[in-house]
């Protein structure tokens, strides 16, 4: 685990979550990813089972139905084997390395197969005339052959030339010796389409990887403005200087 003085893991809830999935919520490129594991959390009846902690992350406490929550949480369903990290503040970049490595050796500990992460690939302005609202192109990469025909089986194309950053890089280039299959999923989305759209599609690309994994996508579609507004207010609001509350 990542050095106790960066960051620290307070289990609150023991699961067996042997063979069984990580999925990234973690934004390094826009809240799609977030947004689509917010979904998830919510449509396959997931527990809180761990907070991580961090001086190097804003001192801030989300309320949600009067209850004060850590900024950064890990939710499960043990019968799914499934268990998603959500962060709902902004990581500087500085952070990805030691983050990348603390879901890594958390995943390791708890005997986790797969880990699934993305990234937005951002259209240019000019394609969005050509490109309706609900056509969005996601590949996917592994890190091993076994995660590699992952996504073969579930029909997602591989990306043959590119690079990735943030969190999905650390994801990928530290899992070779840890045994973790490790999937990126690329969303190409198109700029001034709002990202929930984006997320109904990752979350049900997802979905197709994780058998019994879904999100309630018209739910997800009903509720999306309320959602992206909330999280873009959580992660860009002053946490020194100002005291939110939401209802």
């Amino acid at each position: 685990m990542s050095n106790p003085q960066t960051f620290v893991i307070k289990t609150l809830k023991k699961m067996n979550l042997k063979g069984g999935t990580v999925i990234d919520g973690f934004a390094t490129t826009g809240i799609t990813n977030t947004i689509a594991s917010e979904c998830i959390l919510h449509s396959i009846n997931t527990q809180l089972i761990a907070a991580i902690e961090s001086s190097y992350f804003s001192q801030l406490s989300v309320v949600k139905n009067s209850i004060p929550y850590f900024p950064v949480r890990i939710y499960a369903n043990e019968e799914l084997k499934t268990s998603i990290f959500i962060s709902e503040i902004s990581i500087d970049p500085s952070l990805y390395f030691l983050i990348g490595n603390t879901m890594l050796n958390w995943a390791k500990d708890n005997e986790c197969d797969l880990i699934i992460s993305s990234s937005n690939i951002v259209s240019p302005p000019q394609q969005t005339e050509t490109i309706s609202s609900k056509e969005y192109s996601i590949a996917g990469v592994g890190n091993t052959p076994g995660a590699r025909n992952r996504l073969k089986d579930s029909k997602i194309s591989l990306l043959k030339n590119g690079t990735i950053g943030g969190i999905p890089a650390v994801l990928l280039n530290q899992s070779s010796e840890l045994g973790i299959d490790v999937v990126i999923l690329l969303v190409k989305i198109v700029e001034g389409i709002p990202d929930f759209r984006a997320a109904a599609e990752l979350s049900t690309t997802i979905s197709r990887l994780v058998p019994g994994v879904s999100c309630d996508v018209p739910l997800l579609l009903q509720e999306a403005e309320k959602i992206e507004k909330e999280i873009t207010k959580i992660k860009t609001q002053d946490t020194e200087s100002e005291m939110n509350a939401y209802g």
